[in-house]
């Protein structure tokens, strides 16, 4: 206890204390119900209030105020400001970017009231690719983003993500980055930066750095640290999903996974490295031979915070702790095997809300809750939340923090499309008088943006590429037509005939195919969000599992009437994952992968059509050729298998990295020098072309002599390379010994022999 000019402050409210000391004076005098509250995150953020527009007034609701009776306060409010068709919250119902601090802090001031120590909530959002709600800025999704090699700049989004976050008063983001894309059939593949692990961890790592900037160092310890100061360019980040989820038997959403301690070490734990310095991680669905991830505390105790040093808290995933019935006979066992395991918080279960029971009955150990309710407070304190929960009027800021993410989104939109083919036809003559746009996700926004989107502003449902071509070339003559739907195949003879007529009379046809993950409000979600009812037009996202990689509906028809009119195609796929697009390659001029590119991206992909922009992406997915194939990812084990099918080649149709530009690079040489604790790779390329281009530069490896088969090759290092026409530079990048060490016979960490470093088609071969 302090006693300063009369007023006491006990050593818990003291901003001179370490966090450690503050989280353990406060954890000393929390009765058993006060430290359920904090480990609880059991409502729905847009249940808990009202408010009308006009007023500014806001309501809380019974519903809200009575779990903070029961808790005594909260730990965590997810989704205050979520807006979808699974929240029902809109425009009409919803608060914009202007007014959700005066939510937050009504929230706020309301949470702190039911807590005798005053102990703020954690406010929660889902931030995939941008906030999930009203007025949020909407970017690529991340397998467009893998797609840009650009860590820099993901890490610059992220900073404007939390910005715009920050004066929304939301304290931490909810960012998939964990997950791999190993079978595109998988529904989620559309959140993964792509196949690859290193890619991954540098992708994570840079979005840690956007939002969190120094928030929180793996090398000293949380508890010797003291309180922020709250900035409103810095809130907290739970990376989602660990570990493994992509790798679920048949792309089946969380489902079962089979897969070795040897392959396990080789490719996830240094991804999971990626998360050491972020202030939360979410637990993944899934098991891993058997175990589910919630319950592993090998995963979370031993690799997380042993190996890693990590020191923030595990968040459940969304129902995920109820979903351990199916393992234990109750909800008291569920909860001690979770918080054994490392779970620190929950998401809308009700298993967590039996552990003060199982303590009572002898079951659970109350150090366990003690540790949980600790991590929990331990990010509270560091965000700064005790000392400063209430914000002050944004407004003026937030002109200039949207005018400086959209920038950022339409760059980083540009640099998410991979350009895999063209005859020459691109860059299109900016004089060609008559352009036909036609196609399923030629003039619909939502088909642009990805799952987990937030409904969209009359002035932004503008922003399709239809209208973006129609804008940016006022001399043409710019039309459209639907063609046909995204899978639904009844009723298309209408749409095709407009088609044919639209296009019959255009100089070149712009074509956009592909997917879609727009939600809509009159489907049915599971109690986490997930979808459960199928969307006719709808087929990516969470839940969104397919068995065949097959175009949808009608397009292959479209396509076919479309060629036979004998004019040049430029294609554009719109999608979440990867496509059956062999008839498309071979029958069309050009072909860019366009994923779901975001608010922005539309603008971005006509100004890459008429050459403003360089194309620079490299696909970070391995491109089948059908589903039969899979699995195709770059880095299986080099085994001596019989790699062609009788009636298919193995080959994937499109390997990890390929892409084309509007000019050509050539690697000159290759030099690779060992140094003490790492490799240091320098390599010559020149730009052979007569355009000006950019080049995402990929350093392979190849491990050769050990006790194990290596993979194939595993990408170790890359860099953005920028070159005018005809120049010529030479680049240095380093691969650490410790990224070199493969998992050998005796489930250890050790160098192969040598390695084999690969760039283009430069190869160097190096005894370690």
């Amino acid at each position: 206890m302090i006693v300063s000019e009369g007023v006491v402050m006990l050593e818990y409210q003291d901003p001179n204390k370490t966090i450690g000391e503050r989280v353990n004076d406060l954890l000393r005098r929390m009765t058993l119900q006060e430290k359920m509250g904090q480990i609880n995150q059991r409502l729905y953020g847009w249940e808990c209030f009202t408010f009308d527009q006009a007023t500014k007034e806001v309501r809380l609701t019974n519903n809200f105020l009575d779990h903070l009776d029961w808790g005594r306060g909260v730990g965590a409010i997810y989704g205050l400001f979520r807006a979808d068709p699974w929240s029902r919250i809109d425009y009409s119902t919803g608060v914009g970017l202007k007014d959700a601090w005066r939510v937050a802090n009504c929230v706020q001031r309301e949470v702190i009231a039911h807590s005798r120590f005053g102990i703020p909530a954690l406010l929660t959002e889902e931030c995939p690719h941008g906030h999930q709600g009203l007025d949020g800025v909407s970017y690529p999704t991340n397998i467009g983003k893998g797609n840009s090699f650009d860590p820099e700049l993901v890490e610059r989004s992220a900073q404007l993500m939390a910005k715009e976050l920050a004066v929304k008063g939301i304290n931490l983001a909810l960012v998939s980055s964990l997950d791999l894309a190993k079978d595109p059939r998988w529904g989620r593949t559309e959140e993964c930066f792509g196949e690859d692990p290193y890619l991954s961890e540098q992708m994570s790592r840079a979005i840690v750095r956007g939002f969190q900037g120094d928030l929180i160092d793996h090398t000293i310890p949380l508890t010797t640290q003291f309180a922020a100061e709250r900035r409103f360019d810095q809130i907290g980040v739970v990376l989602k999903h660990c570990i493994a989820q992509g790798e679920a038997q048949g792309g089946h959403n969380s489902g079962t996974v089979i897969l070795g301690n040897r392959e396990f070490r080789d490719i996830y734990v240094p991804l999971i490295s990626g998360a050491q310095n972020a202030a939360g991680v979410m637990a993944a669905y899934n098991d891993i031979d058997g175990v589910p991830c919630h319950i592993n505390p090998e995963l979370f105790r031993q690799i997380l915070r042993e190996e890693n040093n990590y020191q923030g808290l595990v968040m459940a995933d969304g129902l995920a702790l109820d979903r351990l019935d199916d393992v234990f006979d109750n909800k008291v066992n569920s909860a001690n095997a979770a918080l054994q395991a490392g779970v620190d918080i929950g998401l809308w279960d009700e298993t967590y809300s039996h552990v003060a029971a199982g303590i009572k009955a002898g079951v659970i150990d109350e150090r366990l809750l003690d540790e949980a309710v600790g991590h929990v407070l331990a990010i509270k304190f560091r965000l700064g939340l005790f000392e400063h929960p209430y914000l002050s009027d944004p407004t003026d800021q937030i002109d200039q923090i949207i005018q400086e993410s959209q920038k950022c989104n339409e760059r980083l939109a540009e640099e998410s499309v991979t350009l895999i083919k063209n005859d020459g036809i691109l860059p299109l003559d900016k004089l060609t008088k008559n352009i036909a746009v036609i196609g399923p996700s030629a003039d619909k926004l939502y088909n642009l943006l990805g799952d987990y989107t937030a409904p969209q502003t009359k002035d932004m449902k503008m922003h399709t590429i239809f209208r973006e071509i129609k804008a940016a070339l006022p001399q043409s003559r710019v039309t459209y037509a639907l063609g046909c739907d995204v899978r639904d195949k009844n009723n298309q003879s209408k749409n095709l005939k407009e088609a044919i007529n639209v296009a019959q009379n255009a100089d070149v046809i712009i074509l956009v195919l592909g997917g879609s993950s727009a939600r809509s409000f009159d489907m049915e979600f599971l109690k986490n969000g997930a979808v459960s009812s199928k969307g006719i037009n709808m087929d990516s996202g969470e839940n969104v599992d397919v068995s065949e990689l097959t175009l949808g509906g009608a397009q292959l028809i479209l396509l076919e009437k479309l060629v036979q009119l004998k004019k040049p195609i430029i294609t554009i796929m719109i999608q979440g994952r990867p496509y059956d697009i062999r008839a498309v390659l071979k029958k069309t001029n050009a072909v860019f992968i366009g994923w779901f590119p975001g608010q922005m991206g539309a603008r971005a992909l006509t100004k890459l059509i008429l050459g403003q922009s360089e194309p620079s992406g490299r696909l970070s997915i391995s491109y089948p050729r059908n589903s039969a194939q899979l699995p195709v990812y770059y880095y299986q084990r080099a085994a001596s298998k019989q790699d062609d099918y009788y009636d298919e080649a193995g080959a994937p149709l499109l390997t990890f990295g390929s892409g084309i530009g509007y000019t050509s690079f050539k690697y000159r040489s290759l030099h690779v020098d060992r140094e003490k604790n790492r490799l240091r790779v320098t390599v010559t390329v020149e730009n052979i072309g007569l355009r000006d281009g950019i080049l995402p530069l990929l350093v392979f490896a190849q491990a050769r002599g050990g006790q194990v088969l290596s993979h194939h090759c595993l990408l170790k290092a890359f860099q953005r390379v920028s070159l005018h026409s005809k120049e010529r530079q030479t680049i240095s990048l380093n691969i650490s010994m410790d990224n070199l060490k493969l998992t050998n016979l005796e489930q250890k960490q050790e160098l192969p022999n040598t390695v084999k470093i690969i760039v283009g088609d430069l190869i160097s071969i190096v005894s370690l």
